[in-house]
């Protein structure tokens, strides 16, 4: 973007020319944009490449913030401890990068550690065996005693779609699914929904949000994410789909899972904080938010 050519590029981040070329054949693929044209002899971004670069580079302003805040961290007196936290896949990038920072600039005497877990029973084992110390999840189901859950945020769910690639833009847009392993889980109120749809609904299921984007994008067809990450998708905004059919899981509760014994604990008062100020704060610049929605006291699950 900012080189104008590969050779320049490649020689600005001390890479080979063929891995830059590699490295935008698959933003291509996940962005479904050409992303820079040719013109003599110079790379020209595209006006999709223009957007994206602006939100890319906000997303890497956090990272480059949370790399910075763990070269100072050694010079904190004392020992540092580690927050081993759970993220479900289904907040998407643009959430998590903000998460870990928020976190990371919260609690400067700890180590945030993040792991990829998905909503159900690999969350609770995961707490069991002290893998993680919280989870945060996208309609979570944990039923394990000693774990304890909060309501965070009630998160409307959307369908974003685009023409199959076998068929025209009317016939069989709704037969194709993509869905994040999140929603393909049996215990999740998507794959349920589908569970009892009519017949002849495919599904492709990705192991990640970018890796969701890229199969819909070539595939065509569905595919659900929560409506706040509509605006970091390019091109979603123009394949949002307004009337979601009858029994479809429009609203998606984001929780927090811990074990019980650490409710009461300091680092899970700013876990709570934080996640709240995150996630409160993307929701209500895409939608209001709904008048009954207020943090919950803690429960225990099972």
């Amino acid at each position: 973007m900012r080189h104008g050519g590969i050779a320049s590029a490649a020689v600005a981040l001390g890479m080979r020319p063929p891995t830059v070329v590699y490295a935008i054949r698959k933003l291509r693929e996940v962005t479904g944009d050409p992303l820079f044209l040719e013109r003599r002899g110079n790379l020209v971004p595209t006006a999709r490449g223009l957007k994206l670069e602006k939100a890319a580079s906000g997303m890497l302003q956090n990272w480059h913030g949370l790399i910075e805040h763990n070269r100072q961290a050694p010079r904190l007196a004392g020992p540092r401890q580690t927050l081993r936290i759970g993220l479900s896949m289904a907040l998407g990038d643009p959430a998590l990068t903000q998460i870990l920072a928020r976190l990371s600039a919260a609690l400067p005497e700890r180590q945030i550690v993040s792991r990829v877990l998905d909503n159900g029973r690999q969350t609770g084992q995961a707490l069991r065996k002290g893998l993680i110390d919280c989870a945060v999840t996208v309609d979570g189901v944990v039923s394990l005693d000693g774990i304890a859950s909060e309501h965070m945020l009630r998160a409307q769910r959307c369908m974003i779609g685009l023409p199959t690639a076998d068929t025209g833009p009317d016939n069989g847009q709704r037969e194709h699914w993509t869905l994040l392993s999140d929603d393909a889980d049996s215990d999740s109120p998507v794959r349920r929904y589908l569970a009892g749809a009519a017949d002849g609904v495919r599904l492709t299921v990705a192991p990640s949000w970018n890796g969701q984007l890229a199969l819909w994008r070539s595939r065509g067809g569905l595919t659900p994410v929560l409506k706040f990450n509509v605006p970091w998708i390019d091109g979603a905004s123009a394949a949002y789909v307004t009337d979601v059919p009858p029994g479809f899981p429009a609203w998606a509760n984001l929780g927090l899972f811990y074990l019980a014994g650490c409710a009461e604990t300091s680092w899970l008062d700013t876990v709570r904080r934080e996640l709240l100020t995150v996630l409160r704060g993307i929701a209500a610049a895409t939608m209001p938010l709904p008048a009954n929605d207020e943090a919950l006291p803690w429960r225990r699950a099972g």
